[in-house]
């Protein structure tokens, strides 16, 4: 399966040591209500829509061979008829309407990678695989990781650990660092709101660490759903276990959700109450107590 890359960001500080740039794949096996990258959960392409940029001059609805396009009170896309043929976004001059999800080759990617090598050497950056889940597209991510070897830079993957072990292993010793995300604790839970239990995620936690892999946990702080005592206690009590000393903290924001209505996403919105600065520090501060030391994301 040839993957789909939903965007290339270069000059990223917040997804690994130094400068870094981060590929985003499309697809992912978890449905996080929460999710941040809502363009990045189905496999296939999208259409998104801008309204900001529209000038609602209807080149899309008369390119649309399928009628999936509606513009009366607002525009509207049916997305159970779009064909995602996109002649739409071509006609779409104001850039308001576009394809979420394009095809590259391994070197195409490697292309704009190298371009900022001097970046990654001054700053001890590099290159990070996202997403979506990036370990849906194992073989791929190989490819691209030889090469990054080949010119010695640092290679990180972020991942919701939902991925099959043995496909994981090719990968493993090509990685510099994994950022390893531990969301819910408990399996019913994690099944109830992510779609899928957290048995395969756990059992990839504790291979990672049996075998000294470079793997770094992160809780997302979502208000009612991972950011609670009982939740906090319950990953807290799998660190201990696992001997683990350090995570980082990901406090939740709302950007995902205006993501969302562009793409038309079956996400909800949470409509939960952010995180007070004094909330936060108290999480914080849970760990720190049992000498685990953490990394907060502001």
């Amino acid at each position: 399966m040839v993957p789909l890359i939903f965007d290339i960001q270069r000059f990223s500080i917040h997804d690994g040591p130094g400068i870094r740039t981060v590929i985003f794949f499309k697809g992912c096996n978890l449905e996080c209500p929460w999710c941040q990258n809502p363009e990045s959960m189905a496999l296939k392409q999208e259409i998104a829509y801008y309204p900001d940029k529209c000038n609602a001059n209807r080149n899309c609805i008369k390119s649309c061979a399928h009628d999936a396009i509606s513009y009366d009170i607002s525009f509207e896309i049916d997305r159970n008829i779009c064909a995602t043929c996109n002649i739409c976004t071509v006609q779409c001059y104001s850039d308001a309407i576009r394809v979420i999800g394009k095809v590259y080759s391994v070197a195409e990617i490697m292309e704009e990678v190298l371009s900022d090598a001097a970046y990654y050497r001054t700053s001890g950056g590099g290159v990070t695989f996202s997403g979506g889940e990036p370990t849906l597209h194992c073989d791929f991510i190989y490819e691209l990781l030889l090469i990054c070897k080949q010119h010695g830079i640092h290679t990180n993957i972020e991942t919701n650990g939902y991925f099959a072990w043995e496909k994981f292993q090719k990968i493993l010793p090509l990685l510099d660092l994994i950022y390893f995300d531990l969301k819910i604790a408990d399996p019913g839970k994690h099944k109830q709101f992510l779609s899928q239990s957290n048995e395969k995620i756990l059992a990839n936690m504790r291979r990672l660490i049996e075998v000294n892999a470079p793997v770094e946990f992160r809780i997302p702080l979502i208000p009612e759903y991972t950011a609670t005592d009982k939740n906090l206690a319950e990953i807290l009590a799998l660190l201990r276990e696992n001997k683990v000393s350090k995570v980082h903290l990901l406090p939740y924001h709302s950007m995902g959700e205006a993501k969302a209505e562009k793409v038309g996403s079956h996400l909800p919105k949470l409509n939960v109450k952010p995180l007070v600065k004094e909330e936060i520090n108290a999480m914080e501060h849970f760990f720190e107590r049992a000498n685990i030391q953490t990394i907060l994301y502001r």
